[in-house]
């Protein structure tokens, strides 16, 4: 028993004595070394890296989506740009709250153009104006009934109507009824108006 003792001592003695087995313990040592270094140093830094290389790639698409807005803006701007003659003409056809003053004008410069003389000029109900803090959700579309009397030519009653209907200011005819009336021995044209002015008043609850 001890013979067979010795015997595998000197084996292991003669083996590993051998240049093979040296540089075989040495590969093992050195291939520990590596996964030691790459456990322990290799992978925070790895790690490290591919935290840059998604922060990298998220602040891409970010720049790509802030260059889309940045486009869609430069788009809508120039839009506003080319609509903002149309929103004033608007504005003007259709004001916000009945503008009682400047459409009362309107009618009276036009009957006055064609030479006629408006016998009466009532607004049949004055509705409020809306608050200017009010949203345009909170507005909607509504009318201001005006009834007007003139006399006149029926040539220049025909041309007060048609320039109502073409008037930057918003007019609808609603109702028009002809008398004739009798005025020192002469018979002249009277023409009965109910006009609608559109405006953008406060919703009806």
């Amino acid at each position: 028993m001890a013979q067979d003792k010795q015997q595998l001592n000197t084996l292991l003695d003669k083996f590993y004595h051998n240049p093979v087995a040296l540089v075989s313990f040495e590969l093992f040592l050195s291939i520990a070394a590596i996964i030691f270094f790459a456990v322990f140093a290799i992978r925070p830094t790895l790690l490290t890296m591919s935290d840059l290389i998604k922060e990298i790639e998220d602040k891409r698409k970010l720049a790509t989506q802030m260059e889309q807005k940045v486009v869609a803006l430069s788009a809508a701007q120039e839009n506003f740009a080319s609509a903002q003659e149309r929103i004033a003409v608007l504005d003007e056809a259709i004001p916000r709250g009945v503008n009682m003053v400047q459409t009362l004008k309107i009618i009276e410069k036009l009957a006055s153009d064609q030479n006629l003389v408006i016998a009466n000029l009532t607004v049949l109900k004055i509705p409020p104006d809306p608050p200017a803090t009010a949203s345009i959700t909170a507005l909607e579309r509504q009318s201001m009934p005006i009834q007007v009397v003139i006399t006149g030519t029926y040539e220049g009653i025909r041309e007060f109507a048609e320039q109502l209907r073409n008037s930057r200011r918003s007019f609808v005819i609603e109702r028009i009824t002809f008398s004739t009336e009798d005025a020192r021995g002469q018979k002249t044209l009277e023409a009965n108006m109910l006009i609608g002015a559109p405006f953008f008043g406060v919703k009806a609850e």
